[in-house]
């Protein structure tokens, strides 16, 4: 292998090398005098046919070095912006100035300048954006704990909301129920007793809707399969808004028809808020004409049509309508417009079915399709009721601090033929149910100081065996297991169903003796 190039390559690299280097050589006596010159002069800026103007710039390079050694210097710039390499070699007894073009490496050097300089910038707006960034990552951190205290403050208060809410709601169903029984229908004081039990439970599915928009995602409420009379809903219905309806001179009308022979059974609460809210949405926007529900009861499905001749929706806010807080377009609107969206929500959860039909201007109907609900272990009782016998002389103890519900309690297992005491609280029903364990331990779940939970864990965790049943105004599927998991047997939601409060009364004393895993009702 030869180490010469072919010498048509060395040519051609000469001559490149050559050109790119532009090489200008001024030969010099030891005096300056230029005694040669080879290459293009100008290209640089110099007049090699004037030393004095001409070359004193190149003189005034090499002062102080001495003429009789090489020098070197790199990226001269001459006043005509060229770069240059500058060599000076000694050959005595003058000396030879070389200059070859440093134009490109000149540029490249302060392009990777420039690189560098970029870099760094880069690396400062790389640390500002890096402390930026930690900012708002710092910020978002703080939002989101404060959304997540915003969240259970809100399930607090929804929570408490209930318990406010469903405890007095208690007492009132209780009474007028015990009131209604022992004066009969017909008259005055009667029909009064069902106006205030209609009108409570008007209120009662209007604060039901705010706690079901509220539970969100604290999970969805229980159900409380309960056998329903569709003829008093159906007289409810007609007494709540025929008058709201004959205010605004429109005509009004319920009809019911009952194909099926088996009593439907649903949640009965439910099943008010959804029909409530579909006939207050009704009167709301119709002015002229009228508005009808009709029910059936048939193959083994209720159907429910509620149908106006109000303002209708149009088309693009169909959809909308079932949103929270969207009132779906409809001019004039009062309201939350929470009731579709709720409505949509408690149908999916019995699941039913939901179809609307609507033409502006010309009036809205909705029709809800829901299948029954399965009966519960306590409507599967052989026909509890409020005068069914129960064991003579079986004893209950009764443990609520709201004195209201704790009386009435006592009232309705007095009338079942129970003998009753009563505890204010958690920590007296402990030592209560020590000292004389009752044949039921009634207790409350929301109450101050030790919950009603912890005093049913404490009793099972020191072998309490008794048959317990707790109550709470908290009606979801968390509540109830909450309770089960500490030891109760029955779960029941305020307000009370007395037909459902009777059977699990029955429930629990039959199982005194025949040990059953326990349940919720």
């Amino acid at each position: 292998m030869t180490s010469a190039l072919p010498q048509a390559v060395e040519g051609y690299l000469r001559d490149t090398l050559m050109r790119r280097a532009h090489p200008l050589l001024l030969s010099f006596d030891e005096d300056w005098r230029l005694r040669d010159v080879h290459g293009d002069a100008a290209f640089y800026g110099l007049d090699a046919t004037d030393a004095e103007r001409g070359l004193r710039e190149l003189q005034d390079l090499f002062i102080g070095l001495p003429l009789d050694d090489h020098h070197d210097l790199p990226f001269v710039e001459f006043s005509n912006g060229r770069s240059a390499h500058v060599h000076l070699i000694a050959d005595a007894p003058g000396f030879h100035v070389m200059l070859i073009d440093a134009d490109e490496e000149r540029e490249r050097q302060r392009a990777q300048q420039q690189l560098g300089h970029d870099a760094v910038l880069a690396g400062h707006e790389k640390s500002k954006a890096i402390g930026r960034l930690t900012q708002i990552r710092n910020e978002l951190e703080r939002q989101r704990a404060s959304l997540e205290e915003a969240n259970a403050l809100k399930n607090a208060l929804i929570a408490t909301l209930s318990h406010e809410f469903r405890t007095p709601l208690t007492s009132i169903f209780g009474y007028l129920h015990l009131l209604e029984r022992r004066l009969g229908g017909g008259d005055n004081a009667a029909q009064a007793l069902q106006a205030v039990r209609r009108n409570a439970t008007y209120l009662f599915t209007l604060a039901e809707n705010l706690l079901e928009y509220g539970r969100g995602e604290s999970g969805a409420a229980l159900l409380n399969p309960v056998e329903v009379d569709l003829a008093l809903l159906a007289r409810d219905l007609d007494a709540m808004f025929r008058p709201l309806a004959e205010d605004k001179g429109i005509a009004f009308r319920v009809d019911l028809v009952v194909e099926e022979p088996a009593p439907p059974v649903f949640d009965e609460v439910k099943l008010r808020q959804i029909v409530v809210n579909l006939l207050s949405n009704a009167v709301r926007y119709t002015s002229v004409g009228g508005i009808s529900c009709d029910m059936a009861w048939r193959a083994g499905r209720l159907h429910v049509d509620v149908a106006d001749s109000g303002i209708g929706i149009s088309a693009e806010f169909r959809d909308s309508v079932f949103k929270p807080f969207n009132r779906g377009g409809q001019s004039g609107s009062k309201g939350a417009g929470l009731g579709l969206s709720i409505v949509r929500r408690l149908i999916e959860q019995m699941h039913g079915e939901l179809q609307l039909e609507s033409e502006l201007g010309r009036g809205t109907r909705f029709h809800v399709e829901l299948p029954p609900l399965q009966r519960s272990r306590t409507s599967a009782t052989a026909a509890a009721r409020a005068d069914a016998p129960f064991r003579p002389g079986a004893s209950a103890l009764v443990v609520d601090d709201d004195p209201d519900v704790a009386q009435l309690l006592e009232v309705l297992l007095v009338d079942l033929g129970f003998r009753v005491r009563l505890a204010e609280d958690a920590a007296g029903a402990i030592a209560e149910a020590t000292r004389q364990p009752p044949d039921v331990l009634l207790i409350d779940v929301e109450m101050p100081g030790l919950s009603g939970n912890a005093a049913v864990f404490q009793l099972r965790s020191h072998g309490y065996r008794g048959r317990i049943v707790t109550l709470s105004a908290t009606s979801t599927g968390d509540a109830r297991d909450a309770s089960l998991r500490a030891g109760a047997d029955y779960y029941l939601t305020k307000p009370l169903n007395l037909d459902q409060f009777v059977g699990v009364m029955q429930r629990a004393l039959q199982s005194e003796t025949s040990e059953q895993s326990p349940g919720a009702d």
